[in-house]
């Protein structure tokens, strides 16, 4: 039996934490659909996104994950530099991948980095996951900046393999990491997509589920000023958590200000595995997103077959070629005159729009190239840089 690679990630959150978002369902996809070529283990912070509430009660030892990876789950007794090094000394050698998510956390991303540094190990990836997007870094920009600068004078960012999951990113990357970084592309794995199953949904009101942090750059304001436009009923759905205790206060206001036609649930946050309860409720699916360096709530909502109207910043393109939905710029009447359109289809016209979004997510998901994007990515061999 061939021995499997050995893969040791490092990241804030991991399930069953679900306010990160897409991070943590990059991680699950990936080891759902990879552990039986990979041995992964994680280690991981044991709080989800913006609580306080430990994710377990026993944390600091190595926890069965479904059978296809090990979790560590650290907190404020067994979090520590030191912890992090030692651990990284005990599981990382020259044949183990050390594989860190994100970039500006100081425990799971600066840490390791400056282990690695210190070990002379072969092989280090680090996944940004969007954080080197214009976007997320115009959110404390000094502060990022500053990182950023000194990372580039003492040399922490030298020789690291990148990972970039669509050329897009890779540019960003190569923007402020140099024209010399080393990058390999390795696309966001989604969801498994679920058999087509037409929903007998009412013809009115127009039901819309939208999921996404309560956020500027994610930009629920312009969401809701899209609703604000629109004079006919509408039933909507938004899940999403928030950190910004400013811009929440200004979504709730602009929330309290609709029409009385438009009925807006706002649900902080859903465990993966119940989403599909809510996609199957909604007819189509919007986002005002600034930009999303994958976006796992489109493509979960395409495998749903939901038509998705959203920004033109993701990876997400042709959805209009294809009957699926429309990729439109982040302006309130753009987006209020594509959904009035979709309201005035016959029943039969939105039943192809949704036939075709499933579609569009079953030619999506390429399992196969997915395994050699990763092959690759994990390979202690010298890749093909992009």
């Amino acid at each position: 039996m061939t021995k499997k690679t050995g893969v040791v990630i490092v990241c804030d959150w991991f399930d069953p934490a679900v306010r990160a978002g897409g991070p943590v369902q990059s991680l699950v996809n990936l080891i759902d659909l990879l552990h039986a070529d990979y041995d992964f283990r994680i280690i991981c912070g044991n709080l989800d996104y913006g609580t306080e509430e430990p994710l377990l009660e026993n944390t600091g030892v190595w926890t069965d994950w479904h059978g296809k990876a090990q979790v560590m789950y650290l907190d404020g007794k067994t979090l520590s530099r030191n912890r992090i090094f030692d651990l990284l000394d005990a599981h990382v050698s020259e044949e183990v991948v050390l594989y860190i998510q994100g970039i500006f956390s100081l425990y799971f991303s600066i840490y390791p980095i400056l282990w690695w540094h210190r070990s002379k190990h072969q092989k280090m990836v680090v996944a940004p996951r969007g954080m080197l997007h214009r976007t997320a870094r115009s959110v404390k920009p000094f502060k990022k900046k500053v990182f950023l600068t000194l990372a580039g004078i003492f040399g922490w960012f030298n020789n690291i393999d990148w990972q970039s999951t669509q050329p897009d990113e890779t540019e960003e990357i190569r923007a402020v990491m140099g024209k010399n970084a080393k990058i390999l592309e390795a696309a966001n794995i989604p969801a498994g997509i679920p058999p087509y199953k037409p929903e007998e949904l009412e013809k009115s009101p127009l039901k819309i589920i939208s999921v996404g942090r309560i956020s500027d750059e994610k930009a629920p304001l312009t969401l809701l000023q899209v609703l604000a436009r629109m004079d006919f009923p509408v039933q909507i759905t938004l899940i999403g958590d928030y950190s910004d205790e400013a811009y929440f206060k200004s979504f709730q206001q602009a929330l309290s200000q609709l029409p009385e036609h438009i009925k807006v649930t706002h649900i902080l946050s859903v465990p993966p595995k119940k989403m599909a309860e809510y996609y199957q409720q909604h007819h189509v699916f919007v986002s005002c997103s600034k930009g999303e360096n994958f976006g796992h709530a489109i493509a979960e909502a395409l495998a749903h077959g939901l038509p998705c109207f959203i920004g033109e910043n993701t990876p997400w393109k042709g959805l209009k070629s294809k009957n699926a939905g429309a990729e439109l710029s982040l302006e309130s009447d753009v987006f209020a005159a594509a959904l009035e359109a979709y309201r005035k289809l016959s029943y039969e016209e939105k039943a192809e729009m949704s036939r075709a979004a499933h579609n569009f997510a079953v030619q999506s998901f390429q399992p196969e190239k997915y395994h050699t994007q990763y092959k690759a990515l994990f390979s202690m061999e010298e890749p093909d840089y992009e």
